[in-house]
């Protein structure tokens, strides 16, 4: 009688030491869903307004995507990694998947520019981060996103 019930105690602490593992954000402040509200290139200063562009970034990969705007960008996937220790946020190896073919490119400097980007693996400094906005800077633009 007293084996059946370890048994059964045991078998209980299992399912919920099972059931209790999930994956969490490396930082609940910067991991989400974002929309680019604007992005200010730095060679010349300028501000460029966005309308429906947003940023995916979760579980280590980030996800770039137009929603019904009228810049006709592809949804560009990437890895996203946070360092916390330089604050730094790191998305690389962009790639988006052709229409017709179905195969995986790289994307050009115009489609890139539509989400405020020059490189398919850009570095971020983390200027503000506090949930509800989020600026971030690379070498090319300044990055304003809030939080939907």
């Amino acid at each position: 009688m007293k084996t059946k019930h370890i048994g059964f105690i045991l078998f209980i602490t299992t399912l919920f030491i099972l059931s209790s593992c999930k994956k969490e954000p490396i930082n609940r402040d910067i991991e989400g869903f974002w929309q680019l509200t604007e992005f200010t290139t730095t060679s010349d200063e300028k501000v460029h307004p966005c309308e429906r562009i947003y940023y995916s970034i979760q579980l280590q990969i980030a996800e770039l995507s137009e929603k019904g705007g009228s810049l006709g960008l592809p949804t560009l996937k990437g890895l996203y990694r946070y360092d916390e220790a330089l604050n730094r946020i790191t998305i690389n190896q962009l790639y988006y998947q052709s229409g017709g073919t179905g195969d995986f490119s790289t994307p050009d400097t115009d489609m890139l520019n539509g989400y405020g980007l020059n490189s398919a693996n850009t570095e971020f400094e983390v200027i503000k981060a506090d949930g509800k906005n989020l600026i971030i800077r690379s070498d090319y633009a300044t990055l304003t996103l809030r939080r939907f």
